[in-house]
């Protein structure tokens, strides 16, 4: 379907009354969202254009959520839900970008809206492998990105080093799609409704690594972003979206409560879950108001 026709088709939904049934049916249910960055107003994306969504259609978005929607602390999301008038919805954050620790979390504070930043430590400061090679125009080449994740374990210095120079879009950070400081995370942390969480600690593909590597990954994260004090939950949101159940156990035994993948939908409270696998629905750049509005219900594809 052509992109005027998905428009017209997504408009008729919400004027028959989609979005409000779908919303009635998800009233007991809870989504978590991911998100990645948010590119503060006249800044111009850059990188991977799929990541990084401009301020004013994030502040719209948060709009619907508030008219809609009971935005909770991820750390609540696991609660008995009981009977609710109102769907209930934990904001997320992957990699720590700039953007959203700046434009991201001013938006939400100035609606009282809680949120969750998975970070990676030794992301901070820099720009990422996906965000340096993603063609303007046609974005990450899929057979070497295949490759980045599996062969070269989604490691981006090593990644980085087997890209051929031409591929390298924006080796140096870039206003748009940098990832945060330790300055711009600490500040970031200090607002109301702000939590910090794990990312591990260099963000690998963990399922391409060895035990003793995963646990270095989890552990390390982890104890950083205890020692920083503040709001932290010990969550973790799995790099990639890759997960097995041998990550699910190694995320168990370094001590976190629950972890979160990149991908599903509205899940039950009280349905029998992995807390080690719990779905989000991944929010990319480019997605429609009115599109959004469906996802919320449930309408349309969920990934």
């Amino acid at each position: 379907m052509n992109a005027t026709l998905k428009h017209v088709a997504e408009r008729t939904l919400i004027a028959v009354g989609a979005a409000r049934l779908g919303r009635a049916r998800h009233r007991s249910q809870s989504l978590v969202l991911a998100y990645h960055n948010v590119v503060p107003a006249g800044i111009r994306p850059s990188g991977d254009l799929s990541l990084h969504l401009p301020q004013e259609e994030f502040a719209r978005q948060l709009d619907v959520l508030e008219r809609h929607h009971e935005v909770v602390p991820l750390s609540a999301i696991l609660e008995a839900n009981g009977t609710r008038v109102r769907p209930r919805v934990a904001i997320t954050f992957d990699d720590a970008y700039a953007g959203a620790l700046d434009a991201g979390v001013a938006e939400l504070v100035r609606r009282g809206m809680p949120a969750t930043i998975f970070v990676a430590p030794g992301l901070l400061g820099g720009t990422t492998w996906w965000d340096v090679l993603a063609d303007p125009v046609s974005g990450l080449d899929p057979a070497f990105r295949e490759r980045a994740l599996n062969e070269l374990a989604g490691k981006g210095e090593d990644i980085l080093r087997a890209a051929p120079p031409e591929a390298q879009h924006a080796r140096t950070a870039i206003d748009g799609c940098r990832i945060g400081s330790i300055a711009d995370l600490e500040r970031a942390a200090t607002q109301p409704g702000i939590a910090l969480a794990s990312h591990t600690w260099s963000h690998p593909n963990l399922c391409a690594l060895s035990r003793e590597e995963v646990e270095r990954e989890l552990s390390a994260s982890l104890q950083w972003l205890r020692a920083r004090g503040g709001s932290f939950t010990p969550w973790l949101s799995y790099p990639y979206g890759l997960w097995s159940p041998d990550i699910c156990a190694a995320a168990a035994k370094a001590g976190y409560s629950a972890a979160v993948r990149v991908d599903g939908a509205w899940f039950d409270s009280s349905a029998t879950l992995s807390r080690y696998a719990l779905p989000r629905f991944n929010v990319p750049a480019g997605l429609s108001l009115n599109g959004f509005r469906l996802r919320l219900a449930g309408i349309g594809s969920q990934r």
